[in-house]
């Protein structure tokens, strides 16, 4: 097949980012059978990668974001609210799109803002893939906000979200998301789009465990820092869970690995038993060298794509039901999953105590990983995903495209 990639942000790894990671990993098991045609828009430092992209794509074309189009975004915001079609970057992809389309068996897209500005008339048939639903996003990123931005933010998409997707995704021929709760959100919100969930996979050949000396009285979380279900995670354990821990065990360490760290976070650095290792090019042997990963999220859409990098490091989890949400492990054998912060902290001390049953959780969760969250499984899932739509679009005649 050929197929056009449309995304956010430019897909490659190892990287951070939903829209990178999912993209990529999918890119470079698609390749190995495909032609994959990249449009993406360059974010951050974006420019700094597209070399790893070159590896896997036939052809590629991108889109700086200017800074510029900052002063679009009122009325940008404003024709997503009316019309489903955003202004910003429009133009600069339709052109591309027109053009390369005719060359395309089928079109997958990255991301609900890149659904908003497809248009409209392309003879291909079309993905969305969505990876969790933002108006379930919404409600949940208002109970862990970290400041007034964030508060308004989120209170202006809990109005203009859901007419957002009604608009946008019926256009596709399916929706695609990563956990069971975000199907149902979608579907509730969205009655006529075909939503299917295809859950996030994690590249079991790059995480892995580590040889590396292990802290045994050390407790671990990774993930992007700044961002607000993560932060609050964090302070959580922090202050309600991990002095707990100290009370039993009074040497315990907690290791906050991650990227772009806040105020917040850094400001846990100055008390005792805890420190940050912020923005490592390699976060594995920080990670590895925990003897137990605690992941206190409480908040948040979409599968913790965090707790299935811990698991094939095979590391020990004790975590929230929040955590778990998509993944299909059992309580006691992959992970322990606690209602309260006494409940949490005794979870975590009795696996201190007890290496060898944290060491077999260790074990589990890998092999659970290897078996079924592997990319190659999740490719093969959107490969056939692909030639249904394909086999659709020419019995109906009418082509469902984008």
């Amino acid at each position: 097949m050929r197929i056009g990639m449309v995304t956010e942000a430019l897909p490659y790894l190892p990287s951070r980012g939903g829209f990178r990671l999912y993209a990529g990993n999918l890119i470079r098991r698609l390749s190995k059978r495909h032609e994959i045609h990249l449009v993406s828009l360059l974010r951050d430092d974006d420019a700094d990668h597209v070399g790893w992209a070159r590896e896997y794509c036939a052809s590629i074309e991108t889109i700086p974001v200017r800074s510029s189009a900052k002063l679009l975004a009122p009325a940008s915001l404003l024709a997503a609210h009316l019309w489903g079609r955003p202004l910003q970057h429009r133009r600069a992809l339709g052109e591309i799109l027109r053009r390369r389309w005719r060359h395309w068996d089928v079109m997958h897209i990255e991301g609900g803002y890149m659904g908003g500005i497809i248009p409209s008339g392309l003879g291909v048939p079309a993905v969305l893939s969505l990876h969790d639903s933002w108006t379930l996003r919404c409600e949940e990123m208002l109970r862990c906000a970290q400041s007034w931005h964030e508060r308004a933010y989120y209170t202006v998409l809990t109005h203009h979200e859901p007419r957002y997707e009604r608009l946008v995704y019926p256009r596709f021929a399916r929706c695609i998301v990563v956990a069971d709760r975000d199907q149902e959100a979608v579907a509730a919100t969205v009655p006529d789009a075909r939503v299917e969930l295809i859950p996030y996979g994690t590249d079991s050949e790059y995480f892995h465990a580590v040889p590396v000396e292990k802290q045994k009285k050390e407790i671990v979380f990774h993930s992007h820092l700044g961002y607000a279900p993560n932060v609050e995670a964090a302070l959580e354990f922090a202050d309600d869970i991990f002095p707990l821990v100290r009370k039993e065990v009074p040497d315990a360490v907690f290791h906050l690995v991650g990227a772009a760290p806040g105020p917040k976070i850094q400001a846990l650095a100055s008390r005792p038993g805890i420190r940050i290792s912020a923005d490592l090019p390699d976060l594995r042997a920080a990670v590895c060298s925990a003897s137990i990963y605690a992941c206190a999220i409480r908040h948040g859409t979409g599968l913790k794509s965090k707790v299935l990098e811990a698991m094939a490091m095979k590391l020990p989890i004790v975590c929230y039901p929040g955590s778990t949400v998509g993944i299909s492990g059992v309580m006691g054998r992959h992970w322990l999953v606690a209602e309260n912060p006494a409940e949490f902290a005794r979870y975590v001390v009795d696996l201190m105590n007890d290496p060898v049953r944290a060491q077999g959780m260790g074990e589990a969760g890998r092999a659970l990983v290897e078996e079924h969250y592997s990319w190659e499984s999740r490719a093969r899932t959107y490969e056939a995903l692909y030639e249904t739509i394909i086999a659709e679009a020419r019995s109906s005649k009418g082509l469902v495209t984008a």
